[in-house]
């Protein structure tokens, strides 16, 4: 992300806010633009449309409340896998559990205009924390297990996005899936 003037920061400011109070359908330019105390042609000049104001506000929420906190995690040695993943996952489902109407912008945001760059940085948000995790085990099991977490984690956001399924019922989908996918990897508990 690019260095941004105070106007800009203002906007996107404002952006969470409403998503966070109001919710997607909310974020209208000239909304943003009176709270924000600027012009609507900064906005545009500024991001060109809503869905890339949109997804920049997203982006930037999730690089401050998710992912740098994921970047940080390292493996505690002899810390069985699925430990080690669920650590990771609570990590990175804290901030969505307190702010679970972002969640479900970024949700929508994904996949509307631009939101390819909410996918693409999801993915580098906790695949190479993942594969940290697993860095001794084989490499081409590590990459399945980040490939089938990241589209067990996508399904399990259009459900909540659907509204079939509350927030606090995914981190326990995603510890039960973890476990299935790490318990051939951990050793049989003695008799």
């Amino acid at each position: 992300m690019t260095a941004q003037t105070r106007s800009e920061q203002a906007v996107l400011q404002v952006v969470t806010e409403l998503l966070e109070e109001e919710g997607y359908e909310s974020v209208r330019i000239r909304e943003v633009a009176a709270r924000a105390h600027v012009s609507t042609r900064t906005i545009y000049e500024s991001f060109g449309n809503r869905d890339e104001m949109i997804v920049t506000a997203l982006q930037q929420w999730m690089q401050e409340n998710v992912k740098a906190p994921v970047e940080a995690i390292e493996p505690i040695p002899g810390e069985p896998i699925d430990e080690g993943l669920m650590r990771m996952f609570r990590q990175i489902f804290a901030p969505w559990e307190r702010h679970p109407r972002l969640l479900m912008a970024v949700d929508i945001a994904r996949r509307g205009p631009g939101g390819d760059r909410l996918v693409t940085f999801g993915k580098h948000a906790f695949q190479p924390a993942i594969h940290q995790l697993l860095k001794d085990t084989d490499p081409v099991y590590a990459r399945d297990v980040s490939e089938i977490l990241y589209h067990v984690v996508s399904g399990l956001l259009s459900q909540f996005r659907d509204r079939e399924m509350p927030i606090t019922a995914l981190l326990p989908i995603i510890e039960r899936t973890v476990h299935r996918l790490t318990e051939s990897r951990v050793p049989p508990p003695a008799a």
